[in-house]
């Protein structure tokens, strides 16, 4: 911030440029209202009865500036006022500018609902503290953004790439392995998969010797076995109706 030195000797040149330099100092001031939001009520400005505000300060569009209590209403206008001074050609002119906010209407005003009372820093602190508990280190969860927007505080979790995650059983057979892998994305059926299939095929008799079968095979009147060549084994998807995303892990914020 820009400073200006009054303690020298020699006689220090006061003018006109020297107080607006001033001025200018400390109007960097009204940054820190930014802080806090465009409207905002900085400190003060409780609720009290007779559906009145208290005095206090609030934000406006990045000005910091004094309000001034009074019964509420819907919209928030800043009123200005001059305090005229006499000049040595003997002219008077408002020179100094009081500025405050307060309840009322005008050409430009700004509606109380919209006025927010932020955070302190302390409070602030204490949520994300309490936000980091929340949430322990070594939580997974879903992320469906690329790898390069993962947020801070979170690292891929690769111990689940191609995989879905199914809950732990403790005692089962297939679940009760926590962090084992299982399953696979394309099976093949083997014969020893398949059921248990009893086939008769009836052999009709020989109609000019009834003692013979059909296939001229004497007193062979027995059903017969056929073996059917189904098609070549290829194995088939495993996967259901899924959609490809990552596992991102939280690590914290340390």
């Amino acid at each position: 911030m820009n400073k200006i030195d009054y303690n020298q000797s020699g006689g220090f040149p006061l003018s006109t440029q020297v107080l607006d330099a001033a001025q200018e100092a400390y109007k960097n001031f009204n940054a820190f209202g930014n802080f806090a939001g465009d409207l905002a009520i900085i400190t003060g400005c409780q609720d009290s009865t007779g559906g009145t505000v208290t005095d206090g300060f609030v934000a406006i569009y990045g000005e910091l500036i004094p309000f001034v209590g009074t019964t509420k209403t819907a919209n928030v206008v800043i009123v200005e006022t001059g305090d005229q001074r006499g000049f040595e050609d003997g002219s008077v002119k408002s020179v100094i500018y009081s500025r405050y906010a307060t309840f009322g209407e005008g050409p430009v005003t700004y509606p109380w609902a919209d006025f927010r009372r932020p955070m302190t820093l302390f409070a602030l602190e204490d949520r994300l503290l309490q936000l980091e508990k929340a949430v322990p280190v070594g939580l997974v969860a879903i992320w469906d953004r690329p790898e390069d927007e993962i947020p801070t505080g979170w690292v891929e979790h690769t111990d689940l790439a191609g995989r879905t995650a199914v809950g732990h059983q403790t005692g089962d057979v297939n679940f009760g392995a926590l962090g084992g892998n299982l399953g696979a994305a394309q099976v093949t059926i083997e014969t020893g998969n398949l059921p248990p299939l009893s086939v008769n095929i009836p052999i009709a008799p020989n109609g000019d010797n009834p003692g013979d079968n059909m296939y001229g095979r004497a007193g062979v009147a027995t059903n017969r076995s056929f073996t059917v060549k189904a098609g070549p084994a290829t194995p088939m998807s495993n996967v259901q109706p899924s959609r490809i995303v990552k596992f991102i892990r939280f690590v914290g914020f340390n």
